[in-house]
């Protein structure tokens, strides 16, 4: 799930494309398959070279191992190589969604100005958030980062396709489709945070906390700079739970 999980990221490019209705299912469906290709492809070359308990030994950097015995060390640096230019190519994508999403965001009201602003012909939000993960890299372990960020994209994109639930009369989707992504996002959830928590107690700790931390911050948010988010759904709970806020913050 996890190793196709980042082609969502097609889907913030849609502003960058002619005819999005027509380019975006096709770009999408384009790039799942040549990527299972590929991965199917490399999974052989690897079993091919490598027997099971090496494989496992050199599990990090596996695929730069199995190059060793056909091609030696050069082989070996090759792939750690191209490992690392695939890794900047990831992170780069990510930051373009990022760049997207925020600056949408920013305009619609539902984040701070700072977000829309322009440098250097790029969203000011990007900085802001980069400057933020770095901080996050320098102070965490790696791979808490990783767990912790790919359960947290879970729980969006079922918080996403619940929301879709609500519009489902506008984008004439398929109910059926969008029930079934939502039980087996659940499903990944359950199973990604038993395996996650032997080898991280307190991932669940983490994760509900940064949810709080970001509920939290969004009410301050929207209490200090008095905007307002466009009502897409049902948000009585949202708005009665600011007025108590408010209503608190004017006794004391």
């Amino acid at each position: 799930f996890f190793a196709f999980e980042g082609f969502r990221v097609i889907t913030n490019t849609a502003e960058d494309m002619d005819d999005p209705g027509k380019l975006m299912l096709k770009s999408m469906m384009v790039a799942i398959i040549l990527v299972m290709v590929l991965y199917v492809a490399v999974t052989f070359a690897v079993f091919g070279n490598l027997p099971l308990p090496e494989i496992i030994k050199a599990q990090d950097y596996a695929l730069a191992e199995a190059a060793k015995p056909a091609f030696g060390h050069i082989g070996f640096t090759i792939m750690a190589v191209a490992a690392l230019i695939s890794t900047a190519s990831s992170i780069n994508a990510n930051l373009y969604a990022v760049t997207n999403v925020t600056y949408q965001m920013a305009k619609n009201g539902e984040l701070p100005k700072v977000y829309k602003r322009n440098v250097w012909h790029s969203s000011e939000g990007l900085i802001v958030s980069t400057v933020i993960l770095i901080a996050f890299v320098l102070f965490f372990d790696l791979t808490e980062i990783a767990a912790i960020g790919s359960i947290s994209i879970l729980f969006i994109h079922a918080l996403v396709h619940i929301g879709h639930l609500f519009k489902i009369k506008d984008t004439k989707a398929s109910k059926f489709l969008i029930v079934l992504a939502i039980v087996t996002i659940a499903v990944a959830i359950v199973l990604a945070l038993n395996y996650t928590s032997k080898h991280i107690p307190d991932v669940g700790y983490f994760i509900a906390g940064g949810f709080v931390l970001a509920f939290i911050i969004e009410i301050v948010l929207r209490l200090m700079t008095h905007r307002v988010i466009t009502k897409q759904t049902n948000t009585s709970l949202i708005e009665n739970i600011e007025n108590e806020i408010k209503n608190f913050i004017g006794e004391k």
